[in-house]
């Protein structure tokens, strides 16, 4: 059974983690985008084609699984610090959640 503050610490994180995945989401695709250019210029047009066709599908794989993940563990740090989402699935912005649990760190 998690403490309140180790709950409080993993939302913070949840929500560290939730910001710093759209920049590393343009990382990928740019490195998808140079490496896809340097096949199709290297050997046959279809080849670059077919290799961004095959990294975009792996980012988006990747982008979904750590969403859930993010949201998972966001939820779970929730359910510890006995915080409710709503019937509809509204909760707190996350600056509100994030000072909330910054109060509870202290």
């Amino acid at each position: 059974m998690a403490t309140k503050k180790e709950g409080a610490q993993r939302l913070i994180d949840s929500l560290d983690s939730q910001s710093k995945i759209q920049r590393r989401l343009v990382l990928a695709i740019v490195q998808a985008v140079l490496i896809s250019v340097a096949v199709a210029w290297a050997t046959q047009w279809q080849f670059g084609v077919a290799a961004a066709l095959v990294f975009f599908l792996l980012i988006q794989f990747a982008f979904e699984r750590m969403s859930n993940s993010i949201e998972a563990s966001k939820l779970q740090a929730m359910q510890t610090l006995g915080w409710s989402v709503d019937a509809k699935g509204e909760v707190d912005t996350d600056e509100v959640l994030r000072v909330k649990a910054e109060k509870i760190l202290k």
